[in-house]
């Protein structure tokens, strides 16, 4: 074994642990002494082996990324020995690969996530995350249509149940609503009368399963409780999670730190609080607006902050398991504003009638497809027209 190859073998353990750590704490929590800790190494043999944190980061996204296209290569030689494969068939392929990938690639998932917020954040994408996501966009492209011209729909449409399936895999009414959405999403997004009879029904079923026990107003809160959530939640749809502390929180509303102490005894507290002040107050302006010329999709100053925000807490809710039951009340209310005037403006078929099924398939696609396009320097308007133009294609 050369020189390289022992190098290389030696940090397989440091590569693994860095993953581990990111998909427990998140990417911007990887620092170089509790790494060194996690694998019984002085801070100074870490640095030898594995340069500053940059270089560190580099390496931790170059392995990712390996691992990731060994796991698409292995489900690619699987499903391709099955050709042909019928629609239906596809929603229970993509349902396997996903649950297979959040929990067994589980560190790979949860970086390309967090590279994702980042890059959306920044407006930097840099040659690595671009190229990890054309691949993976082929790759579910031709699980989910087998056709490349779905890569756009059909990579924003996983990015966005991912973030849900980390942390909600094993919780029935979830997986029963995944299965529908993905079944709807392959076999064409609108129901077929002769095979989707009831699709709808059983769909509202499953998301009055996962409906909480505490319910969240949609019209802002104007008190000093209501008016430090709204600054926090802009503080971390800007800056992220990582950003929100009580003295960030106060810095950012213009009051004490006690004062948001009072009111949030605890960050998780505050970070729920903030979460759910940035979708009541988008809400609230879109009830206000309702009946105006430009839909949901279209709003995008006001709906930025949502987009993030969601996908934000279903990562969070992974890391932070109090967070669940938040962050599913979101995936349930997905597509509540999808109605079919929305639906046929975003290019799919006019006159088609679409069901609850349908405004959850095309709601986590645009949620998926925006963070995608914001990442990568987009405009998210081009991207949604093109995307649905093409799964128009599809829709039978």
């Amino acid at each position: 074994m050369s020189i390289a190859d022992d190098k290389a073998h030696a940090a397989e353990p440091i590569m693994a642990a860095a993953l581990d750590w990111i998909a427990s704490h998140g990417l911007t929590e990887l620092t170089l002494r509790p790494l060194a800790d996690k694998v019984g190494l002085s801070l100074n043999a870490l640095t030898q082996a594995m340069g500053s944190k940059e270089q560190l980061i580099t390496r931790v996204i170059a392995s990712a990324m390996a691992q990731d296209a060994a796991f698409r290569d292995l489900w690619l030689r699987r499903v391709r020995a099955m050709a042909p494969i019928g629609r239906g068939m596809r929603a229970v392929l993509a349902e396997t690969i996903l649950d297979d990938w959040v929990v067994r690639q589980r560190g790979p998932a949860c970086l390309l996530i967090d590279l994702i917020q980042e890059a959306g954040r920044s407006g930097t994408c840099s040659p690595a995350l671009s190229a990890w996501l054309d691949e993976a966009g082929a790759f579910w492209a031709e699980i989910l249509f087998d056709s490349l011209r779905q890569a756009d729909a059909a990579l924003g449409y996983i990015i966005d149940e991912a973030g849900f399936s980390l942390f909600a895999h094993d919780n029935p009414a979830y997986r029963m609503i995944r299965a529908l959405c993905l079944h709807r999403f392959t076999g064409g997004l609108f129901p077929d009368p002769d095979e989707d009879i009831g699709k709808g029904r059983h769909l509202e079923q499953w998301i009055a399963a996962l409906e909480p026990e505490q319910t969240y107003p949609d019209t802002p809160d104007r008190s000093k409780r209501g008016l430090i959530a709204a600054q926090a939640g802009h503080l971390i749809v800007t800056h992220g999670l990582e950003a929100l502390t009580h003295r960030s929180a106060a810095a950012a509303a213009g009051t004490p730190a006690s004062t948001v102490v009072y009111h949030f005894g605890t960050r998780d507290e505050l970070m729920v609080a903030a979460l759910h002040a940035v979708v009541t107050n988008f809400r609230h302006g879109l009830a206000e607006n309702f009946g105006q010329p430009r839909p949901f999709y279209a709003n995008y100053a006001s709906s930025r902050d949502l987009v993030r925000a969601t996908s934000i807490i279903a990562i969070a809710a992974a890391r932070h398991p109090g967070l669940a039951h938040h962050a599913l009340d979101m995936r349930r209310r997905r597509g509540e504003n999808f109605v079919n005037s929305v639906l046929w403006e975003m290019g799919l078929p006019r006159g088609r009638i679409g069901d609850r099924c349908t405004s959850q398939v095309a709601s986590v696609a645009v949620f998926g497809m925006r963070m995608v396009a914001m990442a990568r320097g987009l405009d998210e308007h081009q991207v949604l027209l093109a995307a649905f133009a093409r799964l128009a294609e599809v829709c039978g």
